[in-house]
């Protein structure tokens, strides 16, 4: 029986010079087809100038007919502006691409119309072409300019081809998801990158000072891009940094504008510049600089999921830090290490690495790095099932957040305290925390906060039983973390709307998206998230009325939890074997697995669990004779 597509236009407009991420576009979209949205009974067409057939009259008028008929617009903008399409003096546009985003905003507009979203892509110019822009580049700084202020339409900025391809993808998988929708896709504020990442360690933090010279060395300059970028004026700050880094020997500027653009995301062009500092500093036998250079190396490289070189670069800058006795340095080199060792799931590496790390922090009164170590060993405690000891840690850290009035630190452990609060089953108290998070999000601005609060109130709706409103919660937090790149998110929003999916008996949906999200939980190397994974396949094939798979899965969950501590993902695995038991006869067994799950969700304080389990001893035959 043939298959049913719909089919969706993709308009892609540029000026010339981008020729290869007009190539890249194309492969994207016919491997995404073939590999993803074909299946989904979807399919995108690239559209564009080049494909528009010729007629009788003005040519753009042709092409902006192709727009017309889009269903999404992408423009992808570099340092050239393009030209009028008519002749001088006749026309309305300065360029036939912007004439084409122009009525692709139209249509937009228009309800008629089947324009659903208009998104923009500036690919990265160097600092050498920013810090003196001819005009055609002028142009498109200032329409980049008009975009930021408005904050009405879409843009990134990428600085290899990858990274396009990279956000392309995420988009297409949006527009899959919301193939049934009848209304536009709304296009908000492009999500920002939060300032001061506790983890970093540059020359701005770290407090110590360069012997450079200063006939080079713009400080002023530096100070003022920085003061830009702490108000979210990336574009202004942007050409600041590249005045000050234009020499290419000056190692402050370039490592603040190398923290610029990792906190904005633009790891390619950041692991250059930092890559340039470590050259400087190498040459110069400047130790210091070296170390910084290391550790934001390794920042970039845990970015990308490399762990191993991550660790390397910190370990290499753990070194020199404790060569030189920099106390703050080995404080961050040692939470750094501690992240990587708590991704891996060795919660005992990681619990050393980030205790050493406060008793430093304490000794230098780091308040605020106090409260993020107090927070990061929260984080594994609760792993490990110890809520109450979680607790005190993330009251800490409250505490003193309230006294740094940091709302971004205040957000973050009133989440972990709902997540704490959910656990325990105390729905009303989760509710409020994760309500008092998105609040504070929503007022700052901080996305990240956002989809973890929606993920966070899904997962109460989920226990609720309301799974409409569960699905809805998930969706909208798996689409911020999507438009973020945060992979870990990504996977636990997978995760759930295939638990959703496996009570609604969809098991082709649930395994998808169970699949996805294991996926990057083995790419990230997150044991707590493989043994989710095998724990939900469990349930899946209990559902296919297949026992023994489910049993060989659920064996793979139970293995890595006990190697990694992991007491609730022990508890859930007891607890499934006890039903995979039940149903194959085995009253014994059963009675065995649901009765050590009990004990562990007693330890635990898991209240709704240890009602479940007990439910489902109490239904076991009285005599537990086996069958």
């Amino acid at each position: 029986m043939p298959s049913v597509l719909k089919c969706y236009r993709i308009f892609i407009a540029s000026p010339e010079g981008l020729e290869k991420e007009r190539d890249a576009f194309k492969e994207t979209v016919s491997e995404y087809n073939i590999c993803e949205a074909v299946p989904r009974g979807v399919s995108f067409t690239p559209v564009g100038w080049k494909e528009t057939l010729g007629g009788v009259g003005r040519p753009q008028s042709f092409i902006n007919k192709d727009v017309e008929t889009s269903d999404y617009f992408v423009i992808i903008l570099w340092d050239q502006w393009g030209s009028s399409t008519d002749k001088e003096g006749e026309g309305k546009f300065s360029s036939g691409t912007v004439e084409e985003y122009n009525v692709a905003l139209d249509c937009f507009n228009d309800p008629d119309k089947p324009m659903r979203q208009i998104v923009v892509f500036f690919k990265g110019v160097s600092p050498r072409q920013l810090s003196d822009p001819g005009s055609k580049l002028q142009k498109v700084l200032e329409f980049k300019k008009e975009l930021q202020s408005e904050k009405k339409i879409l843009y990134h900025t990428f600085d290899v081809v990858k990274e396009f391809e990279n956000i392309l993808r995420r988009y297409l998988g949006q527009w899959v998801r919301e193939q049934g929708l009848s209304s536009k896709v709304d296009s908000p504020e492009p999500p920002p990158r939060s300032d001061g990442d506790i983890k970093l360690l540059d020359f701005r933090t770290a407090g110590f000072k360069i012997d450079v010279d200063e006939t080079y060395t713009n400080i002023s300059l530096i100070n003022e891009a920085n003061k830009l970028a702490d108000e979210g004026k990336n574009i202004e700050a942007e050409a600041l940094y590249a005045k000050a880094v234009i020499t290419g020997n000056d190692m402050v500027a370039l490592n603040s504008y190398g923290s610029f653009l990792l906190n904005i995301g633009r790891l390619a062009q950041a692991e250059i510049t930092y890559g340039r500092v470590l050259e400087l500093s190498e040459s110069k036998d400047y130790e210091l600089g070296r170390a910084v250079a290391l550790g934001n190396l390794g920042l970039i490289c845990q970015m990308q999921g490399d762990l191993e070189k991550a660790e390397r670069m910190f370990r290499k800058a753990l070194g020199i830090h404790e060569r030189l006795g920099r106390q703050d340095g080995i404080s961050t080199s040692y939470s750094n290490l501690g992240f990587i060792y708590q991704t891996r799931g060795d919660l005992d590496k990681a619990e050393g690495m980030f205790k050493m790390a406060l008793e430093i922090d304490e000794r230098l009164g780091r308040q605020d790095r106090i409260a993020s170590n107090n927070t990061y060993l929260g984080l594994i405690y609760r792993t490990r099932g110890d809520l109450d000891l979680a607790e005190d840690l993330f009251n800490i850290a409250l505490k003193i957040n309230k006294r740094l009035d940091s709302p971004l630190g205040i957000a973050e452990s009133y989440g972990n305290l709902g997540l704490i609060h959910l656990t325990r089953s105390e729905l009303d108290k989760a509710e409020e925390m994760f309500t008092l998070v998105l609040d504070m999000s929503e007022r700052v601005g901080q996305q990240e906060g956002k989809a973890g609060s929606y993920g966070n109130l899904g997962l109460i709706y989920l226990g609720q039983g309301d799974l409409g409103k569960a699905e809805d919660l998930f969706l909208k937090a798996l689409k911020i973390n999507e438009q973020l790149g945060l992979q870990e998110g990504l996977a636990n929003n997978y995760n759930n709307l295939g638990l959703i999916y496996l009570r609604q008996g969809e098991q082709d949906k649930a395994e998808n998206m169970l699949r996805k999200a294991f996926k990057i939980h083995e790419r990230l190397g997150r044991p707590e998230g493989i043994a989710a994974y095998y724990g939900n396949l469990s349930l899946f094939f209990l559902k296919q009325s297949d026992p023994d798979k489910a049993e060989e899965m659920v064996s793979k969950a139970l293995d890595i939890a006990d190697k990694h501590g992991l007491k609730e993902a022990k508890a859930n695995s007891y607890g499934i074997l006890g039903l995979i038991y039940r149903n194959k006869g085995n009253i014994s067994s059963a009675s065995e697995h649901l009765n050590k799950s009990l004990k562990l969700f007693i330890k635990i304080g898991a209240k709704d669990k240890v009602a479940e389990i007990q439910k489902h001893l109490n239904m076991l035959p009285l005599d537990n004779a086996d069958t």
